[in-house]
């Protein structure tokens, strides 16, 4: 009897030993049953934010750059073949370097357009070159003109008029000029060397996709000319989001004025697109140009000259 006793009290005792035992099953699976938790640094659940965007400036704005009178300098030519953007250029037929510089801008995957030689209003002494229309052509002589010259210019997309204020405003010629265009599925985009320009009219009767020029980047010689006009489209307060169109000519004040404004244009958001991307069919004679006027197209004929005669390249 004794020694029994004192076995269950040995069992007893033993029990009451474990049930004190701490409870590790924490370390292993989380906190055990009656052990107070620690505060979690976890932030509770919700809604994720987003970052705020970035300060573009002017966002959706758009930019088209021709530049003109290609064919005279194959060095330059390479200068302009290296821009990281879409620039379109305007090969001069009958120039020394035009087939190498259409060449070799199409392997760069630039737009080229014919610059076609039209007679200015100061003619003859101020010549269009070879290859010119003029105003005392008959239609058939046309024709054949802009046949000659788009041969001279491989891989040619569209046209763009080279001086050309007095046959601009021939109303008959310039018909002649744009169902040639409409034949061959060419554009035109209107250089506009004259305010008189028939252009858009003519072009919507032919159903000749069109565009026009808001801007000469460089109307006076030099790089601050050039950066003023391209950094000036921030001040036009175009709001309905049509891109703005820019002519230039082969310089190398306007080439670093293009290089070094391409990241300026890429921070406040601007973009650069191909010529291609402005054009339409315009709805007739009355209805508003989708582009706005180059500054100096707003003065008077009299005005402008003394800055700068569109007929003649700076």
């Amino acid at each position: 009897m004794v020694i029994a006793a004192a076995l269950i009290a040995a069992v007893v005792l033993f029990l009451e030993r474990v049930e004190q035992r701490p409870d590790d099953s924490g370390d292993r699976r989380g906190l055990g049953k009656g052990t107070p938790k620690k505060a979690s640094t976890a932030k509770p659940p919700g809604r994720k934010l987003k970052p705020a965007p970035p300060d573009i400036g002017h966002p959706g704005r758009s930019v088209a750059i021709i530049i003109d009178d290609i064919g005279y300098d194959l060095q330059i030519v390479k200068e302009l073949a290296g821009l990281p953007a879409p620039i379109a250029f305007a090969v001069l037929p009958h120039t020394p370097h035009a087939v190498e510089a259409a060449e070799l801008f199409h392997a760069a995957g630039k737009e080229i357009l014919l610059h076609l030689p039209m007679e200015p209003r100061s003619y003859p002494e101020g010549s269009p070159g070879e290859g010119a229309l003029m105003a005392d052509m008959d239609a058939g002589e046309i024709r054949r003109r802009i046949r000659e010259n788009l041969a001279e210019v491989p891989f040619a997309l569209g046209v763009n008029n080279h001086m050309g204020s007095r046959f601009m405003e021939d109303e008959a010629r310039l018909a002649v000029v744009m169902e040639e265009l409409r034949t061959k599925g060419l554009f035109f985009v209107d250089s506009l060397t004259t305010d008189n320009s028939r252009g858009r009219e003519l072009a919507g009767r032919a159903r000749v996709r069109f565009a026009a020029r808001d801007v000469f980047i460089d109307y006076a010689p030099g790089y601050a000319v050039a950066l003023e006009s391209l950094t000036g489209i921030f001040r036009q307060g175009r709001k309905n989001g049509t891109p703005v169109l820019m002519i230039g000519h082969p310089h190398m004040e306007t080439v670093r004025a293009i290089r070094d404004v391409l990241p300026i244009w890429r921070k406040k958001g601007v973009k650069v697109i191909p010529v291609s991307a402005c054009l339409r069919i315009p709805g007739g004679a009355g209805k508003q140009d989708p582009f706005i006027k180059n500054r100096h197209n707003d003065k008077p004929a009299s005005e402008r000259k003394a800055l700068h005669d569109p007929d003649i390249c700076p």
